[in-house]
């Protein structure tokens, strides 16, 4: 391959960089046209072709953001680079970077979504490396900006405006579909794979018909079906985001700088993790608006919505540790009836029964939080997506991230386990190394025909989930216990 590898795209010709370590980066590539001026607010709209060569060796920009909503004001905590906010963001984000290992190839694709609670990331963070996906599965590794915050997932539908975010996301894989060839892509045989926001929008997307047709398989890690907003509660976001900005109506929200739109938008959603991740919670993100998302994801998922699209889904054993670490002692309930309350809002039929369950000796009510927060918005979620792609004839695998390749305090928390996917390992940490290769391998085993390495998940079977790091390498999700037994008297 040239230092200068081409290709020329049914939109116009792009010349890239080639990689030191082989392959090529063909970035900043635009999928959509800007979504500015009177194009904010609005659904992606085609980006027109170009003559000549277009330069494609810088990434475009982030969309827009600010420091997310979950990290604002909190001190510095392991593993907070993370959640870095990329300098280059702006309204002008509608961007998706390429790795290929050969344009002359018909490879698997990956296609990754960035994380960052759907108000913040990229993608092109170093620590999210493409590269370094590619060199490790194989794949054609495909990252693609998507609107964030209000600019993204705003609901106000008198302007056109919900689920933009999710929009972008349904773009960037019909444009894959339509040019990965010329990267040396397979378009049959396109995996969508995410981390945390990235998962749970790749959860709605298994509903939205705008992204039908155009990704064979699926992996989402820490995220699933469920992270889905109510009509009612994103209106009154969006009316208290009108007030915040001093507005009296939303058409006026076209003609307001992007930076006060920005600055404004944590205010009006929850940055408690637990707040914004149960029902009722305010959040940005997805909403169950009947247009672009016409059905919930987990219904369309259990009705065999998604029954022709495999499952790979991730959860790690101790996702909240990281929000713990984050939010420090405002992490804690205020008392045990706060606690009790909150399972209440979770479903919880027997809080009493549960929390009794999740006491640890020794520890006090936010270390019971965290255990009742892993179940609650992760490890439960992510088992019943599973058990209902089964159910409905469809074919998925569980597996569960019990490493602890940043040391005991985060244990196996939430993105621990993205160094060992984009290989941000050191080479002296065997263990890590040794997790790294097993779970790249069936990432990438899982791109190439559907199965990961293990048998296919049955929620009835014991164990039924593959664990990475742990003693055993074979577990059961959800887990038993009397805490399992406390989440039985309820029906979910």
């Amino acid at each position: 391959m040239t230092d200068s590898p081409l290709v020329n795209t049914a939109a116009g010709a792009l010349r890239g960089t080639s990689l030191p370590g082989g392959g090529a980066l063909f970035a900043g590539v635009p999928f959509a046209a800007p979504p500015v001026g009177p194009l904010r607010l609005r659904p992606p709209r085609p980006c027109p072709p170009w003559s000549g060569v277009r330069d494609a060796t810088r990434f475009g920009p982030a969309a827009a953001q600010r420091v997310s909503a979950l990290v604002a004001g909190t001190p510095e905590f392991p593993g907070s680079d993370l959640w870095a906010t990329p300098a280059d963001n702006g309204e002008d984000c509608l961007y998706l970077n390429v790795w290929t290992p050969d344009t002359g190839g018909c490879r698997p694709v990956l296609v990754w979504i960035h994380g960052g609670g759907f108000d913040s990331g990229s993608a092109g963070l170093p620590n999210t490396d493409g590269a370094a996906l590619s060199r490790l599965t194989g794949a054609v590794v495909v990252a693609a900006n998507y609107r964030l915050g209000a600019l993204g997932y705003l609901h106000v539908p008198e302007l056109g405006a919900t689920n933009l975010g999710l929009q972008d996301q349904a773009a960037a894989l019909r444009w894959v579909r339509d040019h990965i060839a010329a990267f040396g892509g397979d378009p049959g045989n396109v995996t969508v794979a995410g981390q945390s926001a990235g998962a749970s929008s790749i959860g709605a997307l298994l509903a939205t018909p705008a992204a039908a047709g155009t990704f064979r398989r699926a992996i989402l890690q820490s995220g699933h079906t469920e992270r889905v907003g109510t009509t009612a509660t994103a209106a009154a976001i969006a009316a208290d985001l009108l007030a915040a900005l001093g507005l009296t109506e939303a058409g006026q929200l076209l003609d307001v700088p992007a930076g006060d739109i920005i600055r404004a938008q944590n205010g009006v959603v929850d940055a408690d993790v637990g707040r914004r991740s149960l029902p009722g919670g305010r959040a940005w993100g997805p909403v169950l608006d009947g247009t672009v998302l016409p059905r919930h994801p987990y219904r369309a998922v259990a009705d065999g919505a998604a029954a022709g699209i495999d499952l790979l889904v991730g959860v790690n054993r101790d996702e909240m540790r990281l929000f713990q670490a984050m939010q420090g002692p405002r992490y804690a309930p205020a008392d045990e009836r706060a606690l009790l309350a909150e399972m209440g809002r979770a479903g919880v039929a027997a809080p009493e029964r549960l929390l009794a369950a999740y006491r640890t000796p020794g520890a006090g009510l936010a270390a019971s939080r965290t255990l009742f927060l892993n179940d609650a918005a992760y490890r439960r979620p992510a088992a019943r997506l599973a058990a209902a792609q089964t159910a409905a004839g469809g074919r998925a695998h569980l597996y569960l991230f019990s490493a602890e390749p940043q040391g005991p305090v985060l244990g196996a928390g939430h993105g621990v386990e993205l160094p060992l996917l984009f290989d941000r390992v050191d080479p002296a940490d065997a263990p890590s190394c040794r997790t790294r290769d097993e779970l790249v391998t069936a990432w990438a085993r899982f791109a190439a025909d559907g199965d990961p390495g293990w048998p296919r998940y049955e929620p009835g079977s014991h164990p039924n989930t593959r664990q990475f790091g742990g003693t055993a390498e074979l577990v059961t999700e959800p887990p038993a216990g009397d805490a399992g037994a406390a989440w039985g008297c309820n029906a979910g």
